[in-house]
């Protein structure tokens, strides 16, 4: 009985140990999640510079909060820094429990960027295996498919977007229509 209630009272102290760890971690989470609000208003705003600070501090932090990477990798693409955004996607993508789809549609778009269109292609698909109806995927690879004159392929993926309710100027569609025609 002795052995069985030292070993209880090892087992509790052991949990107890544990708490705080849980806690500062929730709480390292908590503000760098304020952090990366703050920097996504930056970012809206224009302020790129704002924004990336903003998005440091929320990585030092917390250098486990995923979305952080996220807003740097769409930070890195408006600065026209595709190297630095594909490894914050990367980042993210690692991270990410559960999973960010649209880090994967980003990654896959600044791949694309870059002109590693297949690596960017298996990133849409992969966008498409956690979130089947997600239409930045589908419009993506419609683009895709557009400049390997895959008309159909495109066009499959264009109707397909138009169904979830993705915007699509007249113009775009215009323009797809004359580099890569609906069936062909």
């Amino acid at each position: 009985m002795q052995k069985k209630l030292g070993s209880l009272v090892i087992i509790v102290i052991g949990l107890l140990l544990l708490l705080p760890q849980q806690s500062r971690a929730e709480d390292a989470s908590f503000y760098a999640k304020q952090e990366v609000e703050k920097a996504w208003d930056a970012l809206n705003g224009g302020d790129l510079a704002g924004a990336l600070r903003s998005f440091q501090q929320a990585m030092v932090i917390d250098p486990q909060y995923a979305p952080t990477y996220y807003g740097k990798g769409h930070a890195y693409l408006a600065q026209n820094k595709i190297g630095l955004a594909v490894t914050n996607f990367k980042k993210t993508i690692e991270l990410a429990d559960p999973p960010m789809v649209e880090a994967y549609v980003n990654l896959g778009f600044a791949l694309t960027l870059l002109g590693r269109e297949q690596e960017g292609l298996k990133m849409y698909n992969q966008a498409l295996a956690l979130d089947p109806n997600n239409k930045e995927a589908h419009l993506n690879l419609a683009n895709f498919y557009c400049s390997e004159l895959n008309g159909t392929k495109a066009w499959e993926h264009i109707r397909f977007a138009q169904k979830m309710k993705a915007e699509i100027s007249p113009e775009q569609l215009e323009e797809m229509e004359s580099l890569c025609p609906e069936g062909r």
